[in-house]
């Protein structure tokens, strides 16, 4: 009885907060804006992000300082969370630390392959340094991809360094690389889900599995329409997990072409949201994953599906105020940034 409590407590919390999240008339009003100020200032006066920017000048604010600090309170909020039940050393619910980490180690194989570890160095957050237990700064002083991958010795990254194909020039394969750490960090969360939960197991697998979904049919999509990539090398170039399915995965990689791809893709659990005539694939599938993970947080009680679906919506939000950023900045029509957000 106690647990379940519990666990109804802090779903109750996360809802509220993301009662406080920003409405479409927000960001309508946001798009409206011309200057990255009046963005700032916006966003300083709403109930969502008025303590964390409290102390911040609008006038002299720059866009990058802006999305670090937006980021930064996306994380400091999953922190309250794990913090309010004593959930922050159990098993999964370090999985937004763990994705961070893991979005680094990609930056920084890119880094180290191309002889930039300094500007690595200046872009790594201050949540990711104090909050992972890889050390990010004495790994950057690593001056080849030998060095890096003996410094991980002991980490749960070696293996994957070690797994790591090189190309002809000595460099790692980037784009093996990024599926390897990626599969890991989803392999791991799968662990933990299996091990830690009951009831709440297949939940958490099916948003995981929207959440690969979207990423697998954005990328295979690329590698079809823009690079002609072969089935069996999209394949291999994909995450292992699905919602809809290998069977129906697999029918989007062996597909003929690009527009072939989008029937294979309208035919399946995401074809609402896509058409053929589509040339952006990417923003459909986002809103339909969306609106799945709405869709979680309002009916479930359980607190490890509640935090994974909240996050989820947490950072697209990011991603939305990202892209009224950039769209301000480049004097875009406040329709055509509207048109671009999902919500």
């Amino acid at each position: 009885m106690l647990e379940g409590y519990s666990s109804n407590a802090i779903v109750a919390k996360i809802r509220s907060v993301y009662g406080k999240m920003l409405t479409s008339d927000d960001l309508k009003e946001m798009v409206s804006k011309r200057s990255v100020a009046d963005v700032a200032d916006l966003l300083r006066s709403t109930e969502r992000y008025s303590a964390k920017l409290r102390d911040v000048d609008p006038n002299t604010i720059h866009r990058a300082l802006l999305e670090r600090l937006l980021a930064e309170h996306c994380f400091e909020t999953y922190q309250r969370f794990c913090k309010f039940q004593g959930y922050e050393n159990k098993p999964f619910y370090d999985f937004l630390v763990r994705k961070n980490e893991c979005a680094q180690m990609i930056s920084l194989v890119n880094a180290v392959n191309c002889g930039l570890t300094e500007s690595f160095v200046q872009q790594v957050p201050g949540y990711v340094l104090s909050s992972s237990k890889i050390d990010f700064l004495a790994l950057a002083a690593c001056g080849s991809i030998e060095e890096l991958t003996a410094a991980l010795k002991g980490t749960v990254y070696y293996k994957v360094f070690r797994n790591f194909r090189y190309g002809e020039d000595g460099r790692f394969d980037f784009p093996d690389a990024e599926i390897k750490l990626r599969t890991r960090f989803y392999n791991g969360l799968a662990e933990d889900i299996k091990k830690s939960f009951g009831s709440d197991s297949s939940e958490l697998l099916r948003l995981i599995g929207i959440e690969t979904d979207v990423i697998n049919i954005i990328n295979s999509y690329r590698l079809k329409a823009f690079f002609r990539y072969e089935p069996e090398r999209i394949k291999h170039s994909m995450l292992p997990y699905s919602h809809m399915g290998k069977k129906s995965l697999r029918k989007l990689y062996e597909s003929s072409g690009p527009q072939d791809m989008m029937r294979q893709i309208e035919k399946s659990v995401y074809g609402k949201y896509v058409s053929t005539g589509d040339r952006n694939v990417e923003d459909g599938l986002r809103r339909r994953a969306l609106e799945i993970m709405k869709h979680s947080l309002a009916k479930t009680t359980s607190a490890p599906v509640a935090l994974y679906a909240f996050m989820y919506i947490c950072e697209n939000e990011i991603r939305n105020i990202v892209r009224v950023i950039e769209g301000v900045r480049y004097d875009v029509d406040p329709a055509l940034i509207f048109g671009m957000l999902i919500i």
